[in-house]
This record gives structure tokens, sequence and C-alpha cells, in this order.
């Protein structure tokens, strides 16, 4: 073999790799290529599916400071103010909650009656007219007894009020302690399931 030719093969030999190692470079940046672009689709996928995924857990409508007078054939039956109203008649199922601290005033026929409920927090179903209130709930009626829990449960439609929990009712001279509880919503007419203590209280 002459040196030119030596030269020659030498030349072609490292030419050959060459043009191997670039096609091999072709076929990994082609394949970093694929994988940027089924990365981008799948992160453009996701961007779509954020747009267009339905709000949740966001109010139809928010009052602050609200008076509510509900009322039937024309005449008032209730009167709530409340520091905030959220509607979320856009869950499923559709409620109301309440918060910031509550006050519910009764009517009794045409007039106001004096039974008041105050409370931290309420919610209620929209459906079923059912309210779940809670924190610091007191009850007071016209006859000066009071009622304290921290759940009751207010059906509306059957103008009913109950709870499971721990209760304590305070009339003249006596302090009830009990565990459940129902009664007419202008707590005229209540009883206690389970009576676990009663207290005379002496005025003087």
């Amino acid at each position: 073999m002459s040196l030119g030719e030596f030269f020659f093969r030498l030349h072609l030999k490292g030419y050959l790799t060459a043009v191997a190692l670039y096609r091999n470079l072709q076929h990994i940046v082609s394949f970093a290529l694929v994988l940027l672009a089924f990365s981008s689709c799948k992160n453009d996928e996701n961007v779509v599916e954020e747009i267009n995924a339905p709000l949740v857990n966001y109010p139809l409508n928010e009052q602050r400071h609200a008076n509510i007078i509900y009322s039937d054939s024309g005449m008032n039956i209730l009167e709530i103010d409340a520091a905030l109203v959220q509607d979320y008649g856009n869950m499923e199922p559709p409620y109301v909650f309440f918060g910031g601290g509550l006050n519910v005033r009764f009517y009794n026929g045409p007039e106001m009656s004096s039974t008041v409920m105050t409370a931290d927090t309420a919610h209620q179903d929209k459906k079923s007219d059912l309210w779940a209130i809670g924190g610091n709930v007191i009850v007071r009626n016209g006859k000066g007894e009071r009622m304290l829990t921290e759940l009751l449960f207010w059906d509306k439609k059957e103008e009913r009020l109950y709870t499971d929990k721990k209760v304590t009712i305070e009339t003249e001279g006596q302090l009830i302690t009990g565990l459940g509880f129902e009664a007419d919503q202008e707590f005229n007419n209540y009883r206690i399931f389970k009576v676990q203590g009663e207290i005379t209280v002496d005025d003087e």
C-alpha cells in the first residue's frame, strides 16, 4: 500500500465515522423534538382543560350586611340580618351560607314575635329548606327563657328546631343541661331528650 492510499483510507474512515455520528445526532435531535412537541401538546391540553373547567366553590352572588325578609302570602314570617350571605346555587345540592354572625327574628301573624335566634354561621339547604346553625347558638323566647348550644337544626318547612348535641336552657330560677332537644321554631314549647342536670338559681 502506498503512502497516499494509506492516507486516503484514513480520511475515508474518518469521514464515514463522522457521517455515522451526524446521523445518530439527527436521530437524537428528532427524538428530542418529538418529546418536546408531545410535552407541548400535553401542556396545551392542560391549559385548555383548565380554561374549560367549570368554576366551583364560587358563589353566584354575595351580600354583606344583608337584611332579608321572608314572606308568605303577603305576610312577613321572619327577618334575618347577617354580616355575610353567599348563594351557592351553582353547587349540588345548592345552598346559602350565612357568616360573620346572624340574627333571626320571627313574626307571629302581622306582629313581630319576641323570639330571637343568634349564631355565628348558618347553612341553608335550598332544596329541603333545612338549616344547620352553628357556633354560639342562642334562642330566646318571650318568656325570658334561653337555649344555648353549638349546633342547631332548623326545619323551616316544619317550623321545628332540634339537635342531638348538648344544650343548656336558662329559665327563671332554673338552669337545665341535657343532651338532645326539640322545640317549635318560636321556642315556646320544647323538650330535652336526656336531662343531665338541673340547678335552681336564686336571683337574690
